[in-house]
């Protein structure tokens, strides 16, 4: 045969997937059948769903020239004997047989026939049929050929084969070939993982360690000849020659990609980011599959600076997860433990290590002075300038310290993010952690601790909080070692402030005596001690709904001060506070609601302008409770004590006053409330009662220029006067019968007490109330008069003896008439005569009302009046011996009648005041 008949003979032989016959053919002709030749017939014509396994030991030994005949005798051919030779180069010329090479592939460095051959056909084969394993079967036996058919394997390849058909077979292949072939970057490391990242059950956790170790390391195996042909493709464009030299590019700077996505997963879902930190050492950690790269490991300097990206992307998860929950920081920790062992640090205490707190973790100052709030932004958190997240024995020592106080803050039931607490810590303004700290023990207070040791581990942690580098007790030298610490801008005094607030509010008592009152150096100073006490028993006070001290808030205000009593006994703010508790205690027990409804609570007192007039409402809105005085006026009193009756209002201006003026005038001030609730419901005896026993006037008034006393300087006889005219003036419902005349005589004796002690303004008022009192008691008397003349006629006419149809009235009436006559004929007397003739009278009152020294002036006025022109006024002033009314009593020619007793009593109140109404001149005394 010609050789146009042997390629055509082989062409058929490759076509019908006859190997051994190719293989006899092309050891018979190998002159003819060149290796190349071979390589191209198969490529083109051999189909690419045939199994690899069938022809990869003929392409062994093609490429090894070890080709020998196999059967002796000639293998029959199916090529027509009569084409001609001209015909069967015509046929040859038409098989268009395709390269070695493909063209669309540029190669970064020169390849082997072999190696070309190879990569085409596995190209072919995932194009046609879409079998990675007949590729797998197609290559693996020549893993050894060169050194860049051995990396693509490795870093193409593989991945993709595991990705498909081993870790996620059930996945349907998103990538062929030569599109995997071209992913770089970002993008071929988030197809990569991007299954591993989609698990959501946590029994999976371990696919993503997994992965990387056995998809993205081999992968970036092949990281070098990617960048290699990137640059020669750049070259391409630019006409340029590629350097002779080859490139040399560290491992560790294709690995950043992976970080990102690492640091990203830690937003996303922190514990898988965890795991796999924990199951991955880092781009060293690579599983080949046992296709070799063993061999072409990292040199040391390599490995030192990968390992050391990787380590930083690990304490950069732990800045960037917004998770806080219990199993975050216990995931924190094994971050921690894991970089530690990574970069051969010191190892840090257990989870359960009691020496967290106990040890001194000094960080150089110097350090400190590196840091920057940008730090902590996550998009600075893998730069290689970034001292908070680069692994060095300070930035480690500094996340143990904040894994430590967020821990710290978790079992105190306070949650917040690592990076938060790290702004705080490194940047927070005394401000901000004031207000973290108020944060914490507010959700302290909500825990309700009850037992006092976890209080006083509680101090300790705070204390620990404050400053890393000491402990309770312990002091440093603040020029070596600055305090630094979650709460290192808050005062130490301060702080033990707002610890011995959230003592009170637990109310453990023992322990904060024990710490801050027993003590000879006590932590704070007793004063401020006492202050904080105080404002915690009002605080109480003032979220109390009930002022009975036997429950609720007002029972824990008293307990405070029951119990820190005795450490400040000279205290002039605990007694006030006591008085308070007391006089609130004594108010619960009374019905009180205030405006639209509301019920009274504790607090209404401490606001309350003046808090006196509750004791109004309290009148008004309990029925009788004007008959408990003594009550109502201890509550006043203890108001008073408390220091909260300071009254702004003309009537009762309290300011300058001595104590024991100002509990005078309270106690007025109640009284006078008191007749008005008594007048309210109708009960005047009570309030005449309270008028005349306990409102006396409270000292010997001066006189003015117009022989008036002047009472304007005397709040207590301004009270007097008001309650005694309210009372004056009441008209009670239940007049009527021989007790009317007695009322009208209390209500004149009650004016004309108001008439002493009114203003001049008010007099007027006053007097025509009197008058009007006094016409209706005339009315009455001659009712009375009446009454008593018809009795003794009954009477007279009934008598033994007596002479029928005389009529004696005539006779018995004729003395009293003719007394009357005379009374009704005597000229009216002048406003001074009565005053005159009623002073003598008024010395004689049983009613105090003037002192000696007023009685003694106006019976010496009186006795110079009698010697006037006027007939005698003794008329209107003189004994009625025969009034035989209940009102009147006793009996003998010297004995005065009571309601001329009141009488004598008003005009004598009248003697200096009207006349300086009138304007005429007082009357000259000698």
């Amino acid at each position: 045969m010609s050789a146009a008949h042997v390629v055509l003979e082989a062409v058929r032989l490759a076509t019908e997937v006859d190997v051994h016959g190719l293989r006899q053919l092309t050891a018979r002709h190998v002159n003819i059948l060149q290796p190349e030749l071979v390589l191209r017939i198969i490529l083109s014509y051999l189909p690419e769903s045939t199994d690899p396994t069938l022809y990869t030991g003929f392409l062994r030994d093609l490429v090894a020239r070890n080709l020998n005949a196999l059967d002796e005798t000639e293998p029959p051919t199916a090529v027509r004997d009569d084409l001609s030779k001209d015909e069967a180069q015509r046929q040859v010329r038409g098989l268009h047989l395709l390269p070695l090479a493909d063209p669309s592939v540029l190669y970064n460095e020169p390849l082997d026939m072999f190696t070309k051959f190879l990569l085409n056909r596995a190209h072919r084969i995932d194009a046609e049929t879409g079998s990675l394993p007949l590729v797998q079967n197609l290559l693996e036996p020549f893993l050894d050929h060169s050194e860049y058919l051995s990396e693509w394997i490795i870093s193409t390849l593989l991945p993709l084969l595991r990705l498909d058909y081993e870790y996620y077979p059930q996945r349907a292949p998103a990538y062929s070939l030569e599109d995997f072939e071209h992913l770089e970057g970002s993008t071929a490391i988030y197809t990569l993982l991007a299954e591993a990242a989609r698990w959501n059950d946590n029994s999976h956790v371990v696919e993503i360690g997994r992965d990387l170790r056995g998809l993205v390391g081999p992968w970036m195996y092949g990281e070098n000849r990617r960048k290699r042909r990137k640059i020669n493709i750049e070259h391409e464009g630019s006409k340029a020659p590629l350097s002779t030299p080859e490139r040399k590019f560290l491992p560790s700077s294709s690995w950043t990609e992976v970080n990102k996505w690492l640091l990203d997963l830690s937003l996303r879902d922190f514990p898988r980011a965890v795991h796999a930190i924990e199951q991955w050492d880092g781009p060293c950690d690579v599983d080949y599959g046992g296709w070799g790269g063993e061999a072409e490991e990292m040199d040391a300097e390599a490995r030192r600076a990968a390992t050391l990206s990787y380590c930083q992307t690990g304490l950069a998860t732990l800045y960037a997860t917004n998770n806080a929950s219990s199993q975050t920081f216990e995931s924190m920790h094994s971050v921690l433990d894991r970089v530690n062992d990574l970069m051969k640090l010191p190892s840090i205490p257990g989870l359960q290590s009691e020496d967290a707190t106990s040890d001194t973790h000094v960080i150089p100052p110097d350090f400190y002075v590196t840091l920057d709030r940008s730090h902590l932004v996550y998009g600075h958190l893998l730069n290689e300038s970034n001292p908070i997240t680069l692994p060095s024995k300070e930035s480690t020592v500094l996340a143990y310290l904040l894994f430590v106080s967020a821990r710290i803050f978790d079992s105190l039931g306070h949650t917040i993010l690592y990076r938060r607490l790290a702004d705080i810590s490194l940047f927070g303004s005394a401000q901000d952690q004031r207000i973290e700290l108020g944060r914490v023990l507010h959700t302290l207070y909500a825990k309700h601790l009850k037992d006092e040791k976890s209080w006083a581990k509680v101090r300790y942690q705070l204390h620990w909080l404050r400053c890393w580098n000491r402990t309770l007790g312990t002091e440093v030298e603040s020029h070596r070692h600055p305090e630094h610490g979650v709460f290192s801008q808050v005062d130490i005094v301060e702080l033990e402030v707002e610890i011995l607030k959230a003592f009170l509010v637990g109310s453990h008592y023992n322990l904060a005596i024990e710490i801050y009152c027993a003590q000879r150096e006590p932590p704070i100073p007793l004063d401020q001690v006492e202050k904080v006490v105080l404002d915690a028993a009002l605080k109480s006070y003032d979220s109390a709904s009930n002022g009975n001290k036997t429950r609720g808030g007002v029972k824990k205000a008293s307990d405070i001060l029951t119990t820190f009593q005795k450490y400040f006994p000279k205290s002039t703010a605990f007694k006030r506070t006591a008085a308070l508790l007391s006089a609130t205690h004594a108010l619960s027990f009374y019905s009180l609601t205030l405006q639209h409804g509301v019920p009274f609570q504790p607090a209404n007192i401490r606001v309350h302008p003046d808090p006196i007039s509750l004791i109004e409402k309290v009148l008004d809105q309990n029925p009788k409770s004007y008959t408990k005085l003594e009550d109502l006026l201890d509550i006043g009193q203890k108001l008073l004590r408390a220091g909260l009756v300071q009254p702004n209002d003309a009537e009762h201006i309290t300011q300058g006053f001595s104590h024991e003026r100002q509990f005078k005038l309270t106690e007025r001030r109640i009284i006078a409330m008191a007749i008005k609730a008594a007048l309210a419901e109708d009960d005047f005896d009570t309030a005449y009662s309270y008028v005349v026993n306990r409102l006396s006037p409270s000292e010997s008034p001066q006189e003015n220029n117009s022989g008036r006393p002047d009472t304007s300087a005397s709040p207590e006889d301004d009270i007097t006067w008001k309650a005694a005219y309210q009372a004056g003036r009441a008209r009670s419902r239940r007049d009527g019968g021989p007790s009317e005349l007695r009322r009208l005589e209390q209500r004149m004796e009650l004016l004309s007490q108001a008439l002493l002690l009114a203003p001049s303004s008010a007099i007027e008022d006053v007097l025509a109330t009197w008058r009007r009192c006094e016409e209706e008691m005339n009315v009455l008397l001659a009712q009375e008069t009446e009454e008593e003349n018809k009795w003794d006629d009954r009477g007279d006419r009934k008598l033994p003896g007596g002479f029928a149809g005389e009529d004696f009235n005539m006779t018995v009436q004729k003395p009293r008439e003719s007394t009357r006559k005379a009374m009704n004929e005597e000229a009216p007397m002048g406003l001074f005569d009565v005053a005159r003739g009623a002073a003598s009278a008024l010395s004689k009152s049983a009613f105090p009302l003037r002192s000696p020294r007023i009685a003694d002036a106006a019976a010496n006025g009186a006795t110079k009046g009698s010697k006037g022109s006027r007939p005698s006024s003794s008329g209107a002033v003189s004994p009625v011996v025969d009034d035989h009314s209940s009102l009147g009593g006793g009996e003998g020619d010297g004995r005065v009648r009571k309601r001329d007793m009141v009488s004598n009593l008003v005009t004598g109140g009248l003697a200096s005041g009207i006349g300086w109404v009138l304007g005429a001149p007082p009357v000259r005394q000698e």
